[in-house]
């Protein structure tokens, strides 16, 4: 039977990177990216989606992803159109980016809106973080299905692709890159990556760690490529180190406070990662007390994006078939009921990923031949 609650410790994982994404947009302190934050989000999100496929068909699981996703987000646009209308940006639109808009999954050259050069901007940079997880969602079951069958080919192409990409399409090497996270993130819910781990997280962090530092923080504005290499080794490094550390960290998550912060985050993630661009035009352009400046933008964000979970966080619960709360673990003030018919349908939370053991099992879908790692790393 499988167990419906969720795991705390990747909600957990998912908030630190959330709030470093955050920071870094806040301060412009490019340092900041040395923690990949993106590759653990791209990671966090592959491992729940399989863990989703173990329960349900993959036509659901798709369709209630793009729902949870897309709700939210057109509640963002609607706001953020009414902007551009009121700035008289919205003429330069053009058909095409109206399309990668309402429907980012089609946007060839990433989702773009007005203002691109101005403060703007800040309205919409982040959205290309949607297009690839939608994406990655539409593929997601065709990936699982190779992952499992054969593993081995599925990272003979990627690895391919991202050689390729690289010289001529760094862009795409970055997309192939998180899509690599995603497939990590089935290994994992698979318990394989935890069973290779095991032995090796303390060698796997000391050498990616040390190697990709050195090989970012020397080469990132002389040599991209090199630079980018590094970036995938750092990844690798806060990946096994998170994974490492999981034993004498999770426990640590089960006081009420630190629960409380991690379930809010957890319930409203994508609150944060829509609105928190939107927040910092708001303080640049109003113009607030101390906007443009480190402390002052950080500031404002804490103060303003709490406001806009207020206002907008409940979205995501109607997204998600949950009764709307305007704060999660708070009174449910809303008085929305989603009908029992549909809560009985909906979703329940993911089971918790497999924690770093010797003894952990490779774990079997309902199809399939048992999961198997990357060839490479046993």
């Amino acid at each position: 039977m499988v167990r419906r609650d969720r795991s705390a410790y990747l909600d957990a994982l998912r908030a630190v990177a959330l709030v470093r994404v955050v920071l870094f947009h806040a301060t412009g302190w490019w340092w900041l990216t040395a923690f990949t934050a993106m590759p653990l989000m791209f990671f966090i999100a592959g491992t729940l989606f399989a863990r989703s496929l173990e329960r349900r068909p993959a036509l659901p699981v798709v369709r209630d992803r793009y729902r949870r996703i897309l709700l939210p987000y057109w509640t963002y646009l609607a706001a953020m159109v009414a902007l551009w209308g009121v700035l008289g940006l919205l003429g330069e639109i053009t058909p095409a980016q109206w399309v990668g808009l309402l429907l980012p999954v089609l946007s060839t050259d990433g989702v773009a809106g007005p203002g691109a050069g101005t403060v703007v901007h800040l309205t919409w940079f982040a959205l290309w973080y949607l297009q690839m997880h939608l994406l990655l969602s539409a593929l997601g079951p065709a990936l699982r299905r190779a992952q499992r069958s054969h593993p081995a080919v599925l990272w003979t192409v990627i690895v391919a692709l991202g050689a390729l990409t690289a010289p001529v399409a760094p862009a795409l090497t970055i997309a192939v890159f998180y899509g690599a996270c995603w497939v990590v993130g089935y290994h994992h819910a698979d318990g394989s990556l935890d069973a290779w781990l095991v032995r090796r997280w303390r060698t796997t962090a000391l050498t990616c760690g040390p190697v990709g530092l050195a090989l970012f923080v020397g080469l990132h504005d002389r040599l991209p490529p090199a630079a980018a290499v590094g970036v995938v080794l750092l990844g690798a490094f806060w990946l096994s180190l998170a994974l490492g550390l999981q034993p004498r960290i999770e426990p640590a998550l089960a006081g009420h406070r630190t629960s409380a912060v991690v379930r809010w985050f957890s319930r409203r993630s994508l609150t944060v990662y829509l609105w928190h661009g939107a927040v910092l035009y708001a303080v640049v352009a109003a113009p607030l007390p101390g906007g443009g400046t480190v402390p002052g933008n950080v500031l404002w964000c804490l103060v303003l994006l709490p406001v806009a979970a207020l206002a907008v966080g409940w979205v995501e619960d109607v997204a998600a078939r949950r009764r709307p709360q305007l704060w999660p673990h708070t009174m449910h003030v809303l008085d929305l009921r989603v009908p029992a018919q549909q809560r009985d349908a909906a979703p329940g939370p993911d089971p918790p990923a497999g924690r770093l053991s010797p003894r952990a099992p490779a774990r079997r879908g309902s199809q399939g031949p048992p999961p198997g790692g990357p060839r490479g790393g046993r």
